[in-house]
Formats: structure tokens, C-alpha cells, sequence
């Protein structure tokens, strides 16, 4: 089968979309990743690279030609849907997987064909739609147009399925969560020898992953444990709002035990390096890194009303769920304190994510690909 994985920009800085493109590989099928992108396709992190033999259609690509690359630049500014139309005339998939509504759009637009769509949610349905659901009626018109086309959607967990918007006709849906690397028990992260550090990963952003709450609840006990230390790793585009962290460990007197530390390609050595993975996000989709972390054998902590979070960290079983931010820190004591209670938690942590195996995941998308292509 041949199948067209439809992502705007950004295309190699998504980890996930790499996986999985290298997953569907795996199993047989000829890949083609359709972007549009004069110069962002990023770089692939350590352990996710593309296989040479996915192939990338990029149809704003910079080339070695300076008039080339100028026609490029400017067209590349304008909705691409025909450039698309092209390509998938050329390509001739057998079906399409559109990763953002964006992504839809480009290869519906004005365009007559039969392919089978699937149109992911790659996050919590009201956030994913929220831009569209703004839009003008004019354009949100021609959106209603590019989702009638929409074969499944695909949903990251079963309790999305009541999320989605009337606007769009989402009669079709399955739930298919996000494969999750495993681990076997010998290389799983070693809880026994106490590093006394708890870590976030995740990009520093303010309003959904709130990496500001962790340092707030530790600020709270960080007296009573004055060797434990907090890293803040992720993706800094927020200058200003790093200014309010900064300035918050600053007036704490924190400096010598929160940090924020940046960006990092080795995810993997972060877990390894920790002994709680602490996420304050307000709500995700499905979090690849909770889950990875999960994986690995890191015990969690998160909160209560947090779409998604709230699921996967199960409360008292592989993490804490915390009500409010006094809880959050309560929590966070408990678990720094007692080293048995976080290999427990890690432990089951690792057995959960059995679930998400990519070969149990793969075989749901290989049953959807198929009925939707027969059909």
C-alpha cells in the first residue's frame, strides 16, 4: 500500500511523524511524507532519523538554483492546495493521513479525487479545531468542503470522541493512540540509585504545558530538600516568559536548584538521569513524554483536571494526580521522599506502556488503512 503522510512544516523536528513513517516502512508499504517547506524540514532527534527510503515530497523545497529557490520563497507564502494536487496526481497514494486541518485543506482544496482520507487529531479535539472554529464563514466554508472528504478521524483517546465539534461531521471515528517505544526490564532507568533530580520535559510554553507550576510547588518544600535539584528541559521560544521563571527562582532564592536548562536530543539520557518526571500541563493529547518516561521506568506526577494527563498517569499506581497546586507539591514531597514508593511507580509505569507497543499499534492502523481502502 502506499501511503501519502501529509505534514505542512516542521516535517523532521516531529519526532512522532519520523516513527511513524519508519513503522509504516516496516511493514511493507512505500511511503511518501507530503510537505511544503522552503527551508524548515529540521533535523531528526537521536533515535528517530528517517529512513532513507521514506521519501520526502516537499513542494516548496529550497534548491542550488537562486532564481529557483526565489520562485520557491514567494510561493511558498500562498496556499499551496494546487502545488498538492499536482503531487498527488503524481504520487497516486492509496491513501492519504493529514496530520493538521491545515494539511486537509491542501490536499482537498479544489481538487476531485477518490483517495481514502484519514484525518488525525493529533491533540485534544477543542485545541486542534479551535483555529478553524474562528475562521471567517467564508473560509470556514471551504473547510466544511475539505472535511466532508474526511474518511475516518483519528482520535488519541476514547474520551475525545465526545470533543469534537458538530461543524465537523465527525461520524467516522477511531481511537488510536500514539506507539510507545518499549523497554525491556534490564534497561530500564536504575530508581535504586538515588540522583535526587526531578525533571520536565516538554517545550517551555506558559498557557498548556505550565512548566512555572513545577517550580512553584518545589519552591514550596525546596527548603526541606535543599540536594534535590529541578531541571526544565524543552523547546525556548518564549523569551519573556522565561523572564517570569527566571525571576521567580531568583526572588526564591532557587538558583542553585532550578534551572532551565533548554533543548535536548538526548530525551533518553534526561530520563536516565532522573527520578520523577514532573508534568503540570493543563491537558495534552496523548503525551509522547509522559509516555516515553513512562516506558523507561519514571514515576510521575501531574494534575487532576488535565485532559489526557489525568488518564495515563493513573493515581497512586504508576504516579500522583494532584488536585491544586498545594497538592501538587504535597505530592511531589511524598514521592521525593521515598525511594521504594518511586521504583514502585516506575515499575508499574514501565508495565503500562506495554499497551502502547508499536507492533499493537501498527496492526490498528494496519486493520483501519485496509478496511478504509477496500471500501
Amino acid at each position: 500500500m502506499k501511503i501519502m503522510l501529509v505534514r505542512d512544516r516542521n516535517v523532521l523536528n516531529n519526532n512522532w511523524l519520523s516513527y511513524l513513517a519508519n513503522l509504516f516502512y516496516e511493514r511493507g508499504h512505500e511511503v511518501v511524507i507530503a510537505c511544503d517547506t522552503y527551508n524548515k524540514l529540521g533535523t531528526s532527534a537521536p533515535g528517530y532519523e528517517l529512513n532513507p527510503a521514506v521519501k520526502i515530497a516537499n513542494v516548496n523545497a529550497k534548491t542550488s538554483s537562486p532564481l529557483t529557490n526565489l520562485i520557491h520563497r514567494l510561493r511558498s507564502c500562498f496556499p499551496s492546495w494546487f502545488l498538492f494536487n499536482k503531487l498527488i496526481k503524481k504520487e497516486n497514494p492509496d491513501v492519504m493521513i493529514c496530520y493538521f486541518p491545515k494539511d486537509l485543506y491542501n490536499v482537498t482544496c479544489f481538487q476531485h479525487h477518490n483517495i481514502p482520507i484519514v484525518q488525525m487529531i493529533h491533540g485534544y479535539p477543542p485545541r486542534v479545531f479551535k483555529k478553524i472554529l474562528q475562521k471567517s464563514k467564508l473560509q470556514k466554508k471551504w473547510y466544511k468542503k475539505s472535511f466532508k472528504q474526511v474518511t475516518t478521524y483519528q482520535i488519541l483517546m476514547d474520551s475525545f470522541r465526545s470533543k469534537i465539534d458538530p461543524f465537523f461531521e465527525a461520524k467516522n471515528i477511531v481511537r488510536i493512540a500514539n506507539p510507545v517505544k518499549q523497554y525491556a526490564e534490564g534497561e530500564m532507568v536504575d530508581l535504586s540509585k538515588e540522583k535526587k533530580r526531578i525533571i520536565y520535559v516538554a517545550r517551555i510554553e506558559k498557557n498548556i504545558k505550565r512548566p512555572h507550576l513545577l517550580v512553584e510547588a518545589f519552591a514550596k518544600i525546596a527548603k526541606d530538600f535543599p540536594d534535590w535539584k529541578v531541571e526544565i528541559w524543552g523547546m525556548r521560544k518564549y523569551p519573556t516568559y522565561e523572564n517570569e521563571i527566571n525571576e521567580f527562582i531568583s526572588k526564591h532564592n532557587l538558583e542553585k536548584q532550578v534551572a532551565l536548562m533548554g533543548y535536548s536530543t538526548d530525551v533518553e539520557g534526561l530520563y536516565r538521569s532522573a527520578d520523577i518526571h514532573a508534568f503540570p500541563s493543563s491537558g495534552e493529547g496523548f503525551s509522547l513524554a509522559i509516555a516515553d518516561a513512562m516506558s523507561i521506568g519514571l514515576p510521575h506526577i501531574g494534575f487532576k483536571d488535565a485532559h489526557s494527563v489525568n488518564e495515563i498517569i493513573v493515581d497512586g499506581h504508576n504516579g500522583f494526580l494532584a488536585e491544586d497546586l498545594d497538592d501538587f507539591a504535597k505530592k511531589l514531597k511524598i514521592l521525593m521522599e521515598d525511594k521504594e514508593l518511586r521504583i514502585k511507580f516506575g515499575s508499574n509505569a514501565h508495565k503500562d506502556m506495554a499497551a502502547y507497543a508499536p507492533e499493537i499499534l501498527m496492526d490498528e492502523w494496519e486493520k483501519l488503512l485496509t478496511q478504509i481502502t477496500k471500501k
